[in-house]
Order: structure tokens, then C-alpha cells, then sequence
């Protein structure tokens, strides 16, 4: 599991990134200038703000992130008012966290609340997402929706961000076929598209690092110039453009 953090006018404390470390929660720091390029890969966020200073960069932070990721965001604050507490979860803060609250408390709220994320489909059936996918096709590739997770070649099963598997999903629904860059957007966003090839990109790139394994892999997500990606179940020898 991973958890980002964004200090806005002050730091939080080195202690509190160790608990939650030692408790296997890989911690990425961010800025305001990074944030949106590395939230794909992560599973939670921890907004900590000056209340008397921070309020505007906090909702701002918020609305983004509501946009663009399914990640847990919490805002660790200090004092901040009952107005603002309000704004901010009606903005999708999962909780306001007061500067009171202990490291291992934290990270406890984060481990239980990512624990439990987890589960929220485990009534959808374990199966690919093409039911008429052939069988050697299947071997190669099988997303499993419960989990946001893909097995290749029947190996080890690979967890995936929410934004990740929307990605790979509609990669395989069009296997062999170029999905361009304006439809990944819209369907994993749910936004006009105007431009942003960059945010495409950077979401496959992780998703690439996590299912090929290697060069001679048989699942291999295909650069098509300048209009978007294929992914490849059949050509083992296949490069990126």
C-alpha cells in the first residue's frame, strides 16, 4: 500500500511517515507542483495544513483529487474550523485528523480504512473481464474485479490502482485494436478530453513497470505515435513505437 503525504506550510513529523513504514505503508512525499502526475499509484493521501493559511490549497488539493483519483484522503490539520471540517468532506476528505492525534493512531486510520477499501467488491465474480475470451487467451492475461488486480501467465496475482485496472480493462475489451488517447481519457476520467496526453501517459507508464515483466513478455501495452495504445496479447517480440 502506498500513502502520500503533502506538507502545505508546515511538516509533519518525520515520526509519523516511520510508523507508518514500519506498518508496510510505503510513504511518497508530494508537492503541490507533483501531486497530480504520481496519484494514480497511490492508495491514500494525507493533506497536512495550517488551518489559519492553508485552507485555499487544501480545497484545491481536494477537488482534484476527487477528480481524478479514487485514493482515501484524509486532511491532518490543526484547529481547523467546523465550517471548513465540513467543506472539506463534502469535498471528499474521508476524515479531519486534529495535530492531537498520536503516529500509531494514524496509522491505524489509514491501515483499518485501506483494509476494509479492499473489500468493497469482493461480491463481483472472480472472472476476466471478456467471458468469451479464449482459453490461451486467459491464460495470458485475467483481470480480477475484485481485487483491481491482473494475473499474467497465471502467476502471481498483480494489485493495481483503481485508475491502473479502469486502464487495462479498457485496453483488453479492445485487445489488438489502438485505443487512442482521447478515449482512455474520458472513459477512466470521465472528462472532456482537451489536450492532456501527458496524464495517459503517465498512468500506463506505471501500469507498463507492474504487468511486463521483461523485453520478450507476451503482454505488452504498444505505443501507437500519436494516437494512443494497443495492447498486444499476441506478438511476444513486439517494441514500442
Amino acid at each position: 500500500m502506498k500513502a502520500g503525504i503533502i506538507n502545505l506550510s508546515i511538516e509533519l513529523d518525520k515520526s509519523y511517515s516511520d510508523e507508518l513504514q514500519k506498518n508496510d505503508i510505503n510513504v511518497v512525499p508530494l508537492t503541490m507542483d507533483d501531486f497530480e502526475q504520481k496519484i494514480s499509484e497511490l492508495d491514500a493521501v494525507i493533506i497536512h495544513e495550517n488551518a489559519a493559511v492553508d485552507t485555499a490549497q487544501t480545497c484545491s488539493i481536494l477537488l482534484k483529487l476527487k477528480e481524478n483519483s479514487d485514493a482515501y484522503v484524509w486532511v491532518f490539520s490543526s484547529s481547523s474550523q467546523k465550517i471548513m471540517r465540513t467543506v472539506y468532506l463534502q469535498l471528499g476528505a474521508l476524515g479531519i485528523i486534529s495535530d492531537d492525534c498520536e503516529e500509531a493512531e494514524l496509522q491505524l486510520i489509514i491501515s483499518n480504512s485501506l483494509s476494509k477499501k479492499k473489500g468493497i467488491e469482493e461480491d463481483r465474480a472472480d472472472v476476466p473481464c471478456d467471458v468469451d475470451a479464449s482459453t490461451d487467451e486467459v491464460e495470458k492475461l485475467k483481470l480480477i474485479p475484485r481485487n483491481h488486480s491482473v494475473k499474467i501467465q497465471g502467476k502471481k496475482e498483480i494489485p493495481l490502482t483503481k485508475l491502473e485496472y479502469k486502464t487495462l480493462e479498457l485496453l483488453y475489451e479492445n485487445k489488438n485494436n489502438t485505443v487512442t488517447y482521447k478515449e482512455l481519457f474520458e472513459v477512466i476520467w470521465k472528462e472532456k478530453f482537451t489536450n492532456q496526453n501527458y496524464r495517459v501517459a503517465n498512468l500506463v507508464f506505471h501500469l507498463r513497470e507492474k504487468i511486463e515483466a521483461n523485453s520478450v513478455s507476451p503482454i505488452s501495452i504498444r505505443t501507437v505515435r500519436s494516437k494512443g495504445y494497443m495492447l498486444d496479447l499476441w506478438d511476444s517480440s513486439a517494441e514500442d513505437s
